[in-house]
């Protein structure tokens, strides 16, 4: 008997229905205008996941939307930024020094 993948999401052992839709698709990923019509398993860029029919129920009732990521700010701003903040500090620092006591 041949050993059936493991579910990617809950660790379980695929029905044989499920594992032969994985060894298909991953079968056929270097034909991806065959590999659209025959797509029944989730995939993640480009490539099918292995899931038990369970979680893959589950997946498709409840599917996961990925949120952009707020743009960070230039790096020039940034730099300049911290370096106003440094030539700032460094100046508050050489005049504590310098300034009489007295």
């Amino acid at each position: 008997m041949t050993n059936l993948c493991r579910c990617a999401c809950c660790d379980g052992a695929l029905e044989p229905a499920q594992q032969l839709r994985f060894l298909v698709e991953t079968d056929n990923l270097d034909n991806p205008s065959y590999l659209d019509r025959i797509r029944a398993l989730p995939s993640v860029n480009g490539r099918p996941v292995p899931v038990c029919k369970a979680c893959q129920t589950r997946i498709e009732t409840h599917p996961v939307v990925l949120k952009s990521r707020p743009k960070a700010a230039p790096l020039s701003l940034t730099t300049g930024l911290l370096g106003a903040l440094g030539a700032l500090s460094v100046g508050w620092l050489l005049g504590n020094l310098f300034t009489s006591r007295g």
